[in-house]
């Protein structure tokens, strides 16, 4: 019945969102749903993955992006009708993470460039709490809780943008980066991270772009520089 369906593997927290969206591409095939045909509520279905709504809600625009799902306001969740075909985040999984690196630092200074200036109390609040988590994790030493927290405080910061190309192009990206993210975030320190991210949130609540745009170099900078160590210490071990 598909009001009983549950993933044969429930989603782990790394990457998580990719976890959701295989569990529902599993969903369709394994209950033979066709175009047309609804999914069950976001409700029934958030509990039965193990995730949260929002979780949810970012895979559904995910696969909605791509034809795989059709989202109806007030209606629900539908099978698509377009056919799978190879999308941005495959096409991204053939780049490499420094080609990514560099559009994300593009893309990252931009937002700190809009977000002062657009962001609204309910962001300013979200990114207080998505930081909150994030010094949560890191004093706990729960590496993947804290890149998740650390999307989400990303994440959000896009969102303040209110360009919604800007929000989709970036969730593309940190969800492709999301396993370096994780092996960077083990080797730095996350309190500095932190800090930085506590300049980032004042610059954008107090509607500064210069300074937004200070910390955010200076946050690459740091994870740049990790990610060429990690790598060059991990070729030598391979050699």
């Amino acid at each position: 019945m598909l009001e009983d369906w549950r993933p044969a593997t429930m989603p782990v927290r790394r990457p998580l969102v990719e976890q959701v969206i295989a569990s529902l591409c599993e969903l369709i095939e394994h209950e033979d749903l066709h175009p047309g045909d609804r999914l069950p509520s976001e409700s029934r279905l958030a509990p039965r993955l193990g995730v949260g709504r929002s979780t949810l809600r970012e895979a559904i625009r995910v696969l909605s992006h791509e034809g795989r799902l059709e989202t109806r306001q007030g209606s629900g969740t539908f099978v698509g009708s377009a056919p799978p075909k190879e999308n941005l985040d495959e096409r991204l999984t053939k780049a490499h993470v420094a080609e990514v690196f560099e559009v994300r630092r593009a893309l990252e200074v931009l937002i700190a460039q809009i977000a002062p200036e657009r962001r609204s109390d309910t962001h300013v609040e979200q990114l207080r709490e998505a930081l909150r988590q994030c010094r949560e994790y890191a004093a706990a030493g729960d590496v993947a809780a804290f890149v998740a927290a650390d999307s989400r405080f990303h994440q959000v910061t896009a969102e303040a943008t209110g360009n919604v190309v800007l929000v989709e192009l970036y969730a593309v990206l940190r969800r492709y980066l999301e396993n370096a993210s994780v092996a960077i975030a083990g080797l730095i320190e996350l309190q500095r991270a932190n800090d930085l991210h506590e300049i980032l949130l004042s610059a954008i609540a107090d509607a500064d772009p210069g300074a937004a745009v200070a910390a955010t170099r200076q946050h690459l900078d740091d994870t740049v520089t990790m990610f060429e160590a990690a790598r060059a210490t991990n070729t030598t071990h391979r050699s």
